[in-house]
């Protein structure tokens, strides 16, 4: 979950693209490599992982934040977009140390939404708005946010919660890009390298997540969510 929390910090520190083209180029290679792992939830070992019907109200509301996003991004300077970007980076990469720490995360217990009622769901998609919004402006992939939210807020379990926002993540995606297209803030072949280069890595962490305990994988993506961190911030020119 949450590739784009890669995709964007490595564009802009090793590639040394601005930040809205990161965000617009992240949002379009992250299309592929979101639907091979939503693939592998869906198919792989056991009963799928993923909640059809949490994904669609996500999706009802995440799709207008994400257009909404995208178009706020234009008028965001490039100085405040990095700040915004970099304290995103900081407080989900404390909150996977702190859940690589306590096992928080790790925890795949839960219910099922056969309680829900339609108030749950419009809530759902308020998150889903929110989240959606975010992510258009950003160019980062909403997992990061989305599975927290299901599973703390709406008690899903940890591993149905990843594969549902996998499913949700790709209308809100292509939304988001291409209306940074539009403004011109995508790199199609950079995009594309990144696919092919996310696709692979995203079976295999897909496989893993269905299996394999998550406190170091956790532990190693929030070290590195915080070096982003540290990079992201704008410095004085």
């Amino acid at each position: 979950m949450g590739g784009g929390f890669l995709i964007v910090p490595l564009q802009v520190i090793w590639a040394r693209t601005t930040q809205r083209q990161a965000s617009g180029t992240s949002l379009a290679s992250i299309l592929p490599i979101a639907l091979v792992g939503a693939l592998v939830y869906y198919f792989g070992k056991g009963k799928p992982q993923i909640d059809l019907v949490v994904a669609f109200y996500l999706v009802v509301g995440s799709v207008i934040g994400a257009y909404a996003g995208a178009h706020a991004s234009k008028r965001v300077p490039e100085h405040a977009l990095k700040i915004v970007v970099a304290l995103l980076l900081l407080v989900v990469g404390v909150k996977e140390i702190h859940d690589a720490a306590v096992g928080a995360s790790a925890s795949i217990t839960g219910h099922t939404t056969s309680h829900f009622e339609i108030w749950h769901y419009a809530l759902i998609s308020v998150a889903g708005l929110a989240i959606g919004f975010l992510s258009g402006l950003t160019g980062v992939g909403g997992g990061v946010f989305l599975v927290p939210t299901m599973v703390v807020g709406f008690g899903l379990a940890q591993r149905i919660a990843q594969g549902t926002s996998l499913v949700a993540i790709l209308p809100t995606a292509v939304v988001g890009a291409i209306t940074h297209y539009r403004h011109g803030n995508v790199d199609l072949r950079s995009s594309a390298r990144i696919a092919a280069a996310g696709v692979p890595a995203a079976l295999v962490g897909a496989a893993l997540a269905l299996w394999l305990p998550e406190r170091v994988l956790l532990g190693i993506f929030g070290l590195f969510l915080l070096f982003a961190t540290y990079r992201t911030w704008p410095r004085r020119s």
